[in-house]
């Protein structure tokens, strides 16, 4: 049975994917989330879904929290490990504090390498490994002021990205920075472009068609390259 294991799938995103996936023949989930007993989508989708998805509880901005995690997991094998948990930082030039920074980076950049660290040796040969990212984290695109803090996350997390790429080439294990577009989830709010389905959709795609040949690559959920 392939197996996915997801952060942030309590909610938007996260959530969104893992219920695509198990309409894949023969998946399995491990639904990551912070706080498992508010989580009543997910609850429903761990019943309607009897034995194929396992929601654990685990603050990836933690390293015991992490620790624990891998320990529960066990000798299980991961076949596509999707970075998703991730935080917003609406601050500007001026309004920029130590914790804002913290906090942020702690989610969006930290929590992908110290998570993919821990659970390297249950990656199976060949898996993929995929970074939620955003056009907000490239430096040649002009992006939102008001997103310095988020878009300097992800323009981190996308290093990362190209490094993990190195890193896991031995295993034939591939890595994407993917960007899910402008969607409307409760980060991005009811006015943005796209909806949650078309984003699934595409990333989806986009993830099945990763190879080691384009491994290490930013790519959007459309399927096209994004300047770093």
């Amino acid at each position: 049975m392939k197996t996915a294991l997801i952060t942030g799938a309590n909610r938007g995103l996260g959530l969104a994917l893992a219920a695509r996936y198990l309409t894949t023949p023969d998946a399995a989930v491990i639904a990551v989330t912070r706080d498992l007993a508010s989580s009543d989508e997910l609850h429903a989708l761990v019943k309607n879904n009897e034995g194929r998805v396992r929601a654990v509880q685990a603050d990836v901005a933690d390293d015991a929290s992490i620790a624990s995690l891998a320990a529960e997991l066990g000798d299980v094998s991961i076949d596509l490990l999707i970075n998703n948990a991730g935080v917003p930082s609406r601050s500007g030039f001026g309004e920029i504090t130590a914790t804002d920074l913290a906090s942020t980076f702690a989610v969006n950049t930290f929590a992908p390498l110290l998570l993919t660290q821990a659970l390297r040796s249950k990656l199976a040969r060949g898996a993929k490994v995929v970074n939620i990212s955003s056009v907000l984290g490239s430096i040649a695109s002009s992006g939102d002021d008001n997103y310095l803090t988020y878009g300097m996350s992800k323009a981190a997390l996308n290093m990362l990205s190209v490094k993990l790429a190195s890193a896991l080439r031995d295993r034939e294990i591939a890595v994407l920075a993917l960007h899910p577009g402008w969607v409307q989830t409760r980060m991005g709010g009811s006015g943005a472009a796209i909806t949650i389905d078309t984003s699934v959709d595409g990333m989806m795609r986009v993830i099945a068609a990763l190879n080691m040949e384009t491994t290490g690559s930013y790519l959007a959920y459309d399927g096209h390259a994004i300047a770093w």
